[in-house]
């Protein structure tokens, strides 16, 4: 996923600022920590696995049916031989193009249930982490007001560049001195249960090696 990219008319004002020689309060801070350890991720996340399973649930009857229906039709071609009687053979072909035209239909509702719920969750995901990521950037603002900030920067956000074909940090360098990034999680987890681990929930989601490098969506 996208992170936040300050903007060239931000870098401008820096320099600006810098040689309008005014003292700029500077903090930067990681968005994409920030996101990935906010405990009401973690809720959401479970929310929408358990969506997730109920629609695959849904989709199982379905493939079922699809699946018996392929089983129908080898058993009515397995019937055919040439010996048989007009009228039988007949009989089969009606046989084989009725189950042929049920197949279709079957495949074609299979396709269409699918593709709905894939797209009502996908829309539901998006709207749900575009929640959590104001929240995240309001505990951002809120810190900056707080300390007087002039700017707070992404310290992990990346900027394409189509030219060499990779992405590149827009900050290369950023003191660790302004990272900040403790103080807003903290800020963000204030209202957290009792004992809520980040770390140790980011590794019950993923494993040992704990929540993807991108797991913060695009604002």
């Amino acid at each position: 996923m996208k992170f936040p990219i300050i903007t060239t008319a931000i870098m401008s004002l820096c320099a600006l600022a810098a040689t309008a020689q005014a003292e700029l309060k500077v903090a930067s801070v990681n968005v994409t920590e920030l996101y990935a350890k906010f405990y009401k991720r973690f809720d959401t996340e479970n929310s929408l696995q358990k969506q997730l399973a109920d629609i695959k649930a849904d989709v199982k009857p379905r493939e079922e049916k699809l699946l018996k229906l392929q089983e129908d039709l080898k058993k009515i071609r397995s019937q055919y031989d040439s010996s048989l009687s007009d009228a039988a053979q007949a009989k089969l072909r009606e046989q084989n193009n009725t189950k042929l035209n049920e197949i279709k239909a079957a495949d074609q509702e299979l396709k269409d249930f699918v593709q709905r719920r894939s797209v009502a969750f996908q829309e539901l995901r998006n709207r749900e982490m575009r929640l959590l990521m104001e929240e995240v950037m309001g505990a951002i603002k809120s810190s900056a007001e707080e300390r007087g900030l002039d700017i707070i920067v992404d310290n992990v956000a990346i900027s394409p560049r189509q030219e060499i074909g990779i992405a590149t940090p827009v900050f290369p360098h950023i003191k660790k001195s302004f990272d900040i990034t403790p103080e807003v999680l903290s800020k963000l987890n204030a209202g957290a249960p009792e004992g809520f681990d980040p770390d140790a929930e980011l590794k019950r989601l993923y494993g040992n090696g704990g929540a993807p490098a991108n797991e913060a969506p695009a604002k």
